[in-house]
């Protein structure tokens, strides 16, 4: 049994116990107490000789009663409450009913005695169904039977009254009782079960606390452990720049600050973290003073303007007074505008403009940054401040950023008890309001500084660096940063080409260092840009991140895939996203290889060179077939000419002779009259010219056919004028021009019938009877071949079916006589094209063909073709 549903049961059992110890004990107060009573009424009613009768009954039921009191403490109760419950309230209608007997049966005015005591079992006792059953109907039973036994019944219409309403009494108490005991057992259920779960939220609720503890420490913790190692790595690389460990190559130094700016972008995201966990714990202090606003934001807005220069982007700062005082931490109030700027410097297109203001007010200082951006969705307003949200947290992370910047600026204004708000129109820009108080009513009491001078080497040192002003400025100098990885002079020397498609500058410079000694490499902000370039340059190989603004990198690599022009190139997805579900869609995508960030330099530099390896070797196969496609065409196309060029040559020579001969007897002609020998010479070689001539130009069609489908196959989607085409006429005129031209001793019978007539392309559909009913003829074999043409028009479609007593198609050839260059009969001796145009045309037609075909019994073609195109 289910755990839980045992301790249901378990409480379930415990409360019916009590429930009908309470119950039971009520209902022995009423009886001691008002069943003696009644008593008195035996006196006044009963006829004097029934009285003692009476009474004992009485003194009898009392006794019981008395004898069960200390019954209802006991275990037996506990195991047998509901047998002793119902028993009593037998028993207690018993005497009644035998009290009945005495005074008029089953129609005495005493049967009520018995629907009280079936009320006060409904109302005081908890039975199951069964109990209730028989406890109610034994009550009803003993009435009726112990009267009846002793005969008496009484007059019929009382009796009938009484046992109407003893009956109904009963059959509502019952009713009564069942719902209440399956009320009672619901409201058990529920409650045991609302128990768990207010204990399982409550324990929930103990981790989350301990959890949500442990993870502050942990990020204090982690935090000032980090900005030691982060120290070792930033001073050698500031002294690399400084030239003070010897000189480097221009393409070295850029390699150092690009290490030296992530470097400082990975310690202000510390810096970040740490200050969070501390207000999470109430343990950030201020360094509390009154500051004038309105000089450092002057200050922060001339140098924050050259790098929005850089951007194209106007910053204007205006202040509606000389001096506005605020008492807080300036240098904590200055991250809180340095973050609004570059959030608004980061989302803001160049050639827009953001404003910086800062407005007097009554008892508070407000300072405003507007920007003329895409904004954000208005229902987002609150959200934003959320830690780790971003407005394209789902999509392409077009903008980047760790979404902790504006959760730390509200924090960090509300520490100074002001209040920090954002509204936009999801249109036209964004507009942040920064409301700080003037005095310091609404500060924290806790104010004194927290960093003490000495305490840690390495946080001296990070307080020296936070100061200066290019880590200050970090993260607006990341927003405003347009350049992208400088020309290589030797580029054009590179093997091979590759696309890195990235919207992250630093992750470009690290993969542009990594492959420019093996590719020239073009560099696309974006997915769009990316497969602009890809299309304009046709590279080797392209390089891409999954998350990107424009279109993803899963989007452009569909977008490689379905372009002929660069469906071969291999695609390297690098990302961060590297879980099961990421590779295997972007697998299925087309994707060739997938690393994730941080990636090992050597494992990039190799995979790009398999993959651009793979595709040469890729390129070689496909060449190899492709040069042996053009060997079996070439020898195909040779013997489909050679054979109609012999059907000419040699026809053309049996006619040159026979012309002699003829010249030869005209000429003598002149001089003399022919003989009758000589006459019949001449007119056999007028007939032979005749049929030679026939030959010449059955021969000459051939050919004609031949280049006419190589020209078809060459140029797929040609135009075509559908006309209506009479198919029976062109069978008959097939059948007669290729059999002779075939020059194979096969009959050929055709049976057509109904109207011919189909919309289509003539010549498509004269090629199609032509290949269908020439393969059938060299299918056949010499002797004793047979072709069967046969064709009817049923319900608004022609079917045509070709058949021939051959040697069938062997079931490993059935599924490949329709791809282009197969054939059976060898090089030399055709194309291997003929289905394959057969079947196009047929299909260009809305139309079908199916071949069945058994070994040693033939094959059979047939073709249904719509009369009408729809």
């Amino acid at each position: 049994m289910d755990p839980s549903q045992a301790e249901i049961e378990a409480r379930w059992r415990r409360w019916l116990v009590e429930r009908n110890r309470r119950g039971l004990r009520i209902g022995l107060i009423i009886m001691i107490t008002l069943y003696p009573a009644f008593g008195l009424l035996d006196w006044l009613l009963a006829p004097p000789r029934a009285v003692p009768w009476l009474w004992a009954t009485r003194a009898l039921v009392t006794v019981v009663t008395l004898v069960l009191f200390p019954v209802l403490r006991t275990r037996f109760f506990e195991r047998w409450g509901e047998l002793v419950s119902a028993t009593y309230v037998w028993l207690a209608a018993g005497a009644v009913a035998a009290m009945t007997s005495t005074l008029g049966g089953l129609s005495s005015p005493y049967y009520a005695g018995l629907s009280l005591i079936l009320l006060s079992a409904g109302l005081l006792l908890v039975w199951r169904l069964p109990v209730v059953v028989v406890t109610h109907s034994a009550v009803v039973a003993t009435f009726i039977v112990g009267n009846a036994v002793a005969g008496q019944i009484g007059p019929a219409a009382t009796v009938s009254s009484n046992l109407a309403f003893l009956c109904t009494t009963a059959l509502v108490a019952a009713v009564g009782q069942v719902l209440f005991y399956r009320t009672q057992r619901e409201q058990m259920v529920q409650r045991v079960r609302l128990e768990r779960i207010t204990a399982n939220l409550e324990r929930a609720h103990a981790d989350l606390q301990q959890l949500d503890q442990f993870k502050s420490r942990f990020f204090a913790n982690m935090t000032h452990e980090l900005r030691t190692p982060l120290a070792m790595v930033l001073t050698p690389l500031e002294l690399l720049l400084q030239g003070e460990m010897g000189t480097f190559s221009e393409a070295q130094r850029n390699a150092f600050g690009s290490m030296f700016k992530s470097a400082l972008k990975l310690l202000k995201l510390i810096n970040d973290l740490l200050d969070l966990s501390r207000l999470e714990e109430s343990r950030l202090r201020l360094d509390i003073a009154d500051h004038d606003l309105v000089a450092p934001l002057r200050t922060l807005t001339e140098q924050t303007q050259v790098l929005a220069q850089r951007k194209d982007i106007s910053l204007a700062f205006r202040a509606s007074a000389d001096r506005l005082v605020v008492r807080g931490d300036l240098e904590r109030l200055e991250r809180v505008f340095v973050n609004l700027l570059s959030n608004a410097i980061k989302f803001t297109p160049p050639g827009g403009h953001v404003r910086l203001s800062a407005l007097d007010g009554e008892g508070a200082v407000s300072v405003v940054v507007e920007d003329d951006g895409p904004g954000f969705p208005p229902e987002a307003a609150e959200k934003i401040f959320e830690r780790f949200y971003q407005v394209d947290m789902a999509g392409t992370r077009r903008h980047g950023g760790a979404g902790i910047g504006l959760a730390l600026a509200r924090e960090l204004v509300q520490l100074h008890g002001g209040t920090l708000v954002a509204t936009s129109d999801g249109r036209s820009g964004a507009r942040f309001v920064a409301t700080l108080p003037k005095d310091a009513a609404h500060l924290p009491a806790a104010t004194a500084p927290e960093r003490a001078a000495g305490a840690d080497g390495g946080l001296d040192w990070a307080v020296q660096l936070a100061n200066r002003t290019e880590f200050r400025l970090l993260d607006i100098d990341e927003a405003t940063e347009r350049r992208v990885v400088e020309r290589d002079a030797d580029e054009e020397a590179r093997p091979y080409t590759a696309i890195v498609v990235e919207d992250n500058p630093q992750v470009i410079q690290v993969v542009h260092m990594t492959l420019r000694r093996e590719f020239k490499v073009f560099t696309a902000p974006d997915g769009l840009k990316g497969l602009e370039i890809a299309l304009r340059e046709r590279p080797n190989l392209v390089v891409t991140d999954l998350m990107m603004p424009g279109i993803d990198g899963l989007e452009l690599t569909r977008r490689l895939q379905a372009d002929p022009r660069t469906r071969h190139v291999p695609v390297l997805m690098l990302t961060a996203r590297g879980e099961l579900d990421d590779r295997v869609q972007g697998l299925e995508t087309g994707v060739s290889a997938y690393l994730t960030k941080p990636f090992s330099p050597r494992e990039l530099v190799t995979c790009a060179r398999q993959l651009v390896r793979a595709e040469e070797q890729t390129a070689d196969l496909v060449l190899t077939h492709r040069m042996e496609s053009v060997e079996i065409v070439a020898a195909g196309l040779a013997h489909e000419l050679n054979n109609p060029l012999n059907y000419v040559k040699n026809a053309l020579a049996r006619v040159r002779d026979d012309a002699a001969q003829a010249v030869e007897l005209v000429r003598a002609a002149r001089s003399r009259a022919l003989e009758e020998r000589e006459l019949a010479r001449l007119d056999r070689a007028a007939e032979r010219i005749a049929d030679m001539l026939c030959v010449a130009d059955a021969g000459l069609r051939r050919i004609g056919q031949t280049v006419e489908l190589m020209g078809r196959y060459g140029r797929a989607g040609f135009r075509r004028e559908v006309v209506p085409h009479d198919a029976w006429a062109a069978v008959r005129t097939v059948v007669d021009v290729v059999l002779p031209a075939t020059g194979r001793p096969v009959q050929v019978d055709v049976e057509l019938s109904g109207d011919g007539t189909v919309e289509c392309v003539p010549e498509e559909l004269n090629q199609v009877v032509t290949n269908l009913v020439q393969n059938a003829i060299e299918a056949a074999p010499e002797t004793g071949g047979r072709v069967s043409v046969t064709g009817r028009a049923d319900d608004g479609e022609l079917v045509l079916s070709v058949k021939d007593n051959g040697g069938g198609i062997p079931p490993a050839v059935l599924g490949r006589i329709f791809t282009p260059f197969f054939t059976t009969k060898g090089p030399g001796r055709g194309m291997g094209l003929g289905l394959t145009i057969t079947r196009r045309v047929v299909q260009g037609l809305g139309g079908s063909l199916q071949v069945s075909s058994l070994p040693g019994e033939g094959a059979e073609f047939v073709v249904r073709l719509p009369r009408r195109r729809g």
